[in-house]
């Protein structure tokens, strides 16, 4: 089946890099790991997402950052979701490191993120988040491109409590409040 004609849709090559030039919704994660000498790392990550219905959730991230490598190598790592107010918080997770190639690397805007330590595995959250996961590796798919997919099983939930859906009743009156 074609796709129909219509003067505001543009097709794309999907043998080239597609995800770039166009606007899109992604949820903005930041991911916990713990690094080798047991401090912790956070990064922020976009290509997230529940795996399923169940107690699976993965995210897309390349072998070459050590959030790749701290999860696999420890087997757990943890799920912040920030608050729309902590976007500009979260984005300084993404500063680079210092240190010479060969050495220590480390992120000294790391050490002035807020942050809480988790409940079920070794980690740590971004404090005032609203949602909270805890995750124990399950698989990593790789070669998607330079890419990777690490799919874990949540281990534990923890939600801010203005987040919570009571029931869908709630919904529906909070709809006709719009």
């Amino acid at each position: 089946m074609a796709m129909p004609e219509q003067d505001d849709i543009v097709s794309l090559d999907p043998d080239q890099p597609f995800w770039e030039p166009f606007y899109m919704v992604s949820p903005l994660i930041v991911v916990g790991t713990t690094n080798e000498d047991e401090t912790y790392n956070l990064a922020p990550k976009h290509m997230a997402a529940p795996m399923g219905w169940t107690d699976y959730f993965g995210f897309v991230c390349t072998p070459q950052h050590k959030t790749y490598r701290n999860a696999v190598q420890t087997g757990v790592y943890t799920v912040s979701y920030p608050k729309p107010s902590q976007v500009v918080l979260a984005s300084l997770a993404a500063s680079s490191r210092r240190g010479t190639p060969e050495g220590p690397r480390e992120k000294p805007t790391l050490d002035q993120l807020p942050t809480v330590e988790t409940k079920e595995v070794d980690g740590i959250f971004l404090k005032d988040a609203y949602l909270f996961l805890e995750c124990t590796l399950d698989r990593h798919v790789d070669d998607l491109g330079e890419n990777s997919l690490l799919i874990g099983s949540v281990e534990a939930v923890h939600v801010d409590k203005k987040a919570l859906r009571v029931s869908e009743q709630e919904d529906d009156a909070r709809l006709a409040a719009q």
